[in-house]
């Protein structure tokens, strides 16, 4: 099985996963909020474009029809 028995490095080496594990954990955290924000902002970006892009309707010079 595993044998993680480092009794002279122990001191030096767990805490060296431990700090690897919490700055993959901060990384990964931080690309999932910057991917979530730049989603939204190509989702508003979208959604301007297509009103942008949308025909607009000529009001007619007499006036509305009734």
């Amino acid at each position: 099985m595993l044998d993680l028995d480092m009794t002279p490095y122990a001191a030096f080496v767990w805490p060296a996963w431990g700090v690897s594990a919490l700055v993959l954990a901060a990384l990964t955290a931080r690309a999932v909020s910057a991917s979530r924000k730049w989603k939204r902002e190509l989702d508003r970006l979208d959604t301007a474009a297509d009103e942008a892009a949308r025909p607009q309707v000529a009001q007619s010079a007499i006036g509305q029809k009734k």
